[in-house]
């Protein structure tokens, strides 16, 4: 039974997303102008990681890449239709929309990747898009892979990852369980296992991770930079003193890198309650992001704001979806 409603949901899914890929556009424009004649203070973050060719396969990668077409298109669509900015405004934006005004949409990035600076400023440029890239400086000096990205490459190897010692790894094929199961760890066991990853792959790449000159060309261009602390941790399991070690570790090295002060941060794994914004607001973050698929209202609290994930499938699928959000929201109070 749980297998058939596993099948059943899948199909449910595919048909979406194939009529969508048709419809989704001509959707989104009337939804669009539906939810403009609010006077509802609103406006969205989308969260992006990796941008590449060619795409990525969601069922067997952590973190796949979009396509540079798709994002590009979504770019586009997202400049014509709404006022983008950078993810430090959005909250203001939003307070300051008035009933016509397009709603406020805010592109943001997590993780030091190198796509970042070789694929997706170029593609931003090009459309005099804003965007905030949240990254963590670990690979300022050196290069520098975290855990998931060893993992895949494990996985992707298919090397033996027994010596983990993680339970039942010898059984489990499946790489988001494992992942799942690294990013509960404490702290320090994490550690040891990211030290075991790179013993069975091998040293990390030389060009893995964003130097302190590819950070100062993403400032250069225009780009605003975040931070998503040193070690990305798991921010809620942290004890009080280690949380407050991860909203400064790293973060003066990494402004200095940008030539800007960091006050904008996004939690890893976009996962945070009010002791974590607490916690931030207290080392001098003014804006903080989770990966919650909320809505920006005049309501939200600015360490505590929510973004959406961007569609993989088709330029309609994401043109509805968040053209569908904002309307539903413009008839709660």
């Amino acid at each position: 039974m749980r297998r058939r409603r596993r099948a059943l949901a899948a199909a449910r899914r595919r048909f979406r997303a194939a009529v969508l890929r048709v419809l989704g556009q001509p959707l989104a424009l009337v939804l669009v102008r539906a939810a403009r004649r609010s006077d509802r203070q609103l406006g969205a973050a989308l969260v992006y990681h990796r941008v590449d060719d060619p795409p990525g396969d969601p069922s067997r990668e952590l973190v796949p890449a979009m396509g540079t077409s798709l994002f590009a298109a979504q770019v586009r669509h997202l400049c014509s239709r709404y006022r983008v900015v950078p993810g430090s405004e959005l909250l203001r934006v939003a307070r300051d929309r008035a009933r016509g005004d397009p709603f406020p949409i805010a592109i943001t990035f997590d993780d030091d990747l190198t796509t970042h600076v070789r694929v997706v400023e170029p593609i931003l440029e090009s459309a005099a898009a804003p965007a905030t890239f949240f990254l963590s400086g670990r690979s300022l000096r050196e290069p520098h892979r975290f855990w998931w990205e060893r993992l895949q490459d494990a996985t992707d190897r298919r090397l033996d990852l027994t010596l983990l010692g993680l339970g039942q790894a010898a059984e489990v094929t499946d790489i988001h369980e494992l992942g799942r199961e690294i990013e509960a760890l404490p702290p320090k066991v994490r550690q040891r296992v990211e030290a075991d990853l790179e013993r069975i792959v091998g040293p990390d790449p030389t060009h893995a991770g964003l130097r302190a000159e590819d950070v100062w060309r993403l400032a250069s261009a225009g780009v605003e930079i975040g931070f998503h602390t040193r070690r990305h941790d798991p921010l809620q399991g942290l004890d009080d003193e280690e949380l407050e070690r991860a909203m400064r570790e790293g973060r003066t090295e990494l402004a200095e890198a940008c030539g800007r002060p960091l006050t904008t941060i996004s939690y890893p794994h976009g996962r945070a309650d009010t002791r974590v914004a607490s916690a931030a607001r207290a080392a001098g973050f003014e804006i903080g992001f989770t990966g919650y698929p909320e809505l920006v209202t005049d309501r939200s609290d600015p360490l505590l704001l929510g973004r959406l994930s961007p569609s993989y499938n088709s330029l309609g699928e994401f043109a509805f979806d968040v053209a569908w959000a904002l309307l539903r929201a413009t008839a709660q109070r």
